[in-house]
């Protein structure tokens, strides 16, 4: 991958979307973490940078989202100018196949956390509920315009994975509309220019809440291929330096400390995540959201060979390029490493 250009520094440095939290006094190291999107899927992250997790572990994080999403994060990784990057696994697969040599160190979510919502003018349309057999619910979205913020990503790619589990052609049983960000989704969705959308909530949720939407797949807890797969992960740049392995193993500990408060406590955590992160949207959509994607972050972000099979199968399914003839077990080490995991765990 190219370098970064000057002005990309400066907004990775200036972090304007996700200003670094305040640095304690007695952390001795700085973890600069590229976020491919700023949305709370990358749930241990905020609750880490909510609950102060960093700073127990002599930490102070410096956390930006980048313009150009995931792409733009393992650029910003492989030119060094941040230390770890949190992407969706599909763009790691897709860079390692191109020879970028990056290895996922730690798992953010665990599970598919993306939501199908259709409107209900669709819904009545195609003579569907929410609570219908699951293959009805899929081959009614026969000829469905589906919104997603951006083409040829994870979203896109479920969309036509979903139309094709429903009995229909991938690439024209539906169309796919790019959008723009969630915001821009929703009112699409609102005056009918889409008939639904695929994104992770609290999206979901907040479109129920207006009246525009109904959650008819939650593809996470709805196809056990999705439900154990590594989605969001944490990612460095190989080969991984003595001096670098302790600041992922500091900072993997940070993720977990934070995963155990979303499991134990997540009305508690998701309070403190709105109140520092979110002002602006409803406590309750955010409380809402950090339930349904707490089981996702219940596993210490460890990693194993079937859980990456999952992943590595998902992007078969999809036609996808990447993964194509990648062995999950025989690339641990490689691709993947629980090697963080397991040395942030020793007391």
């Amino acid at each position: 991958m190219r370098s970064l250009g000057d002005g990309m520094r400066a907004l990775i440095l200036g972090a304007v979307l996700l200003l670094p939290l305040p640095q304690a006094a007695h952390a001795e190291e700085t973890v600069r973490i590229g976020l491919g999107a700023p949305v709370l899927s990358y749930l241990p992250i905020w609750a880490a940078r909510a609950l102060d997790s960093f700073k127990a572990q002599g930490l102070t994080a410096s956390v930006a989202s980048l313009p150009g999403g995931d792409a733009s994060a393992l650029a910003a990784l492989d030119a060094g100018d941040i230390d770890l990057a949190a992407v969706g696994t599909d763009a790691v697969l897709r860079a390692v196949a191109k020879g970028q040599p990056f290895e996922m160190v730690d798992t953010l979510m665990s599970k598919v956390t993306l939501q199908l919502v259709a409107s209900p003018a669709f819904l009545k349309r195609a003579g569907v509920t929410a609570g219908d057999p699951l293959p009805k619910r899929l081959a009614a979205l026969k000829d469905a315009t589906i919104g997603v913020t951006s083409l040829a990503g994870v979203q896109e790619n479920a969309a036509r994975w979903l139309a094709a589990k429903g009995g229909l052609d991938p690439k024209t049983g539906i169309k796919v509309a790019q959008v723009g960000s969630p915001t821009a989704v929703q009112a699409a969705l609102e005056v009918g220019r889409i008939d639904g959308f695929v994104l992770s909530p609290p999206e979901g949720y907040n479109a129920e809440k207006a009246g525009t939407g109904v959650v008819i797949v939650s593809l996470g807890d709805e196809f056990p291929l999705l439900a154990q797969q590594p989605y969001l992960v944490l990612v460095a740049k190989k080969p991984i330096e003595a001096g670098k392995a302790g600041l992922i193993t500091k900072t993997v500990r940070a993720m977990q400390a934070a995963s155990a408060a979303v499991t134990a406590k997540p009305d508690e955590t998701a309070a403190e995540i709105q109140r520092r992160f979110f002002a602006k949207a409803s406590p309750d959509a955010i409380a809402s959201a950090v339930k349904v994607m707490a089981s996702g972050v219940a596993g210490n972000g460890r990693l194993d060979a079937g859980s990456v099979g999952n992943a590595l199968t998902f992007a078969k399914e999809v036609g996808a390029p990447y993964g194509n003839g990648v062995d999950a077990k025989a690339s641990e080490n490689d691709l993947w490493t629980n090697q963080f995991v397991e040395e942030a765990q020793k007391p």
